[in-house]
């Protein structure tokens, strides 16, 4: 589970790293600011229980989870031809171009194997990273003027697993054990999008998520502002401006693009979800993959928002509004309903310092330990009757009814007769 948890957050900080690479974001400390807001996010606003401790949860959605990202952030960097570039052999020589091509190559073969394997899992994460993938191949084919056929390649492996994942039985199967209506496609937009609206409002009204867009907001008007007059100061033309050169007009239409496709991605990420399983809402370890897109897909509008507003307020006008921007985020900070106090990592912190998790830890431990003596037998426990009894965590649970298939599987995973909750739900 702990490499479950590490590979969550480095795939996540990596892929914005290399992305605020590709944006040419050169502050140091506005690419931590950045990433520590990426990280709040996640460890702020929900313990994911179902992601960070379930077994299950790990296996089916965070690891592939995190695979996928990688993916994404290997495609980023094999189009980084910066990245093919070693000291020890300059790239204009022949062995220089022969080491950058095969470092490149290496990024794309492994991009689209993490890829192909990542949208083995979960429909929310074969929707995720096909789209994302996607929205990077269409970006760079505006700013190249040109359609790169390794980045297809990459596209279509991640396709393809899609493809297998959407044939494979167990859809059908679980589909129709769970509800024996399905969705229409209205159907299912409409449910897609009212759980885009419940997310948005989770995130702006339940969270304080608006804190955390409008800092995004400044940083960016604050970065790409500066890097606007140490330009100018070089005598160096900025991107965007009437006499900007064609590739920096490129760039900035590909990113525009790019950044409207990236907010299209939490409804790529809801639809197969609630159309496959025709179901009106997530379970926890959906809503994950849920954020982490909106998060990405937020911020980079956050940060696009703070630089459109650098670039075209005139420069007399800039700090009025830097002042004004930095008041309005101190008075959302103050007068949030969502506070400190509120914050998981926090509660957790709590519920480590009073023994909470690792009392339960002993006691599930010290119940299994005991069954290796009670083979054969009937058994009588009190355990919770849900994962989620206690607080930010996933715990051991055993329904109430003893002739539940759950029950009777954990009775044979551990070689009794039968076992029993004696304990009734509230």
């Amino acid at each position: 589970m702990f490499i479950n948890a590490a590979m969550a957050f480095a795939s996540i900080l990596s892929f914005v790293y290399v992305a605020l690479s590709k944006l040419k974001v050169k502050s140091a400390t506005a690419k931590v600011f950045i990433l520590a807001l990426a990280t709040f996010v996640i460890t702020g606003f929900d313990a994911f229980q179902e992601i960070f401790y379930w077994y299950v949860g790990a296996c089916v959605y965070g690891f592939p989870m995190s695979l996928g990202v990688f993916a994404m952030t290997l495609l980023l960097l094999a189009n980084c031809r910066g990245t093919a570039h070693t000291p020890e052999l300059d790239a204009s020589t022949s062995e220089g171009k022969v080491a950058a091509a095969s470092k490149t190559k290496l990024l794309y073969i492994l991009s689209a194997i993490l890829g192909f394997c990542a949208v083995g899992a979960s429909l929310a994460i074969t929707g995720t990273v096909c789209w994302i993938v996607l929205s990077i191949v269409v970006f760079y084919a505006i700013k190249d003027k040109k359609l790169d056929r390794k980045n297809i390649s990459v596209f279509l492996a991640c396709f393809g697993g899609a493809l297998i994942n959407a044939a494979a039985p167990g859809n059908f199967i679980r589909l129709g054990i769970e509800n024996s209506s399905s969705f229409g496609l209205a159907e299912g937009i409409k449910a897609t999008w009212g759980y885009f609206i419940y997310a948005i409002r989770w995130l702006f009204l339940n969270k304080n998520y608006s804190c955390v867009f409008l800092a995004l907001i400044i940083t960016g008007f604050v970065v790409f502002g500066r890097d606007r007059i140490e330009a100018t100061a070089k005598d160096k033309r900025p991107h965007g401006a009437a006499d900007a050169p064609e590739e920096g007009k490129r760039f900035t239409r590909a990113y525009a693009i790019l950044s409207v496709m990236l907010l299209f991605t939490p409804f790529v990420t809801v639809f197969p979800v609630l159309m496959g399983y025709s179901v009106g809402w997530m379970p926890n370890r959906c809503f994950y993959i849920l954020i982490v897109v909106m998060d990405i897909a937020l911020g980079n509008l956050a940060l696009a928002v703070g630089a459109l507003l650098s670039e075209k307020l005139k420069e007399n006008a800039k700090k009025p509004v830097l002042i004004g921007l930095a008041a309005m985020l101190i008075l959302l900070f103050i007068a949030t309903p969502f506070n400190i106090r509120e914050y998981i990592f926090l509660k957790m912190d709590k519920q480590l310092v009073m023994g909470e998790f690792q009392e339960n830890y002993n006691n599930t431990k010290d119940m299994l330990d005991g069954f290796a003596d009670m083979e054969g037998e009937d058994v009588e426990v009190d355990v919770p009757t849900h994962p989620e009894e206690i607080r930010n965590f996933y715990c051991f649970y055993l329904t109430e009814d003893p002739t539940s298939d759950f029950n009777k599987d954990i009775a044979k995973a551990y070689g009794l007769k039968s076992i029993v909750n004696t304990r009734k739900e509230d």
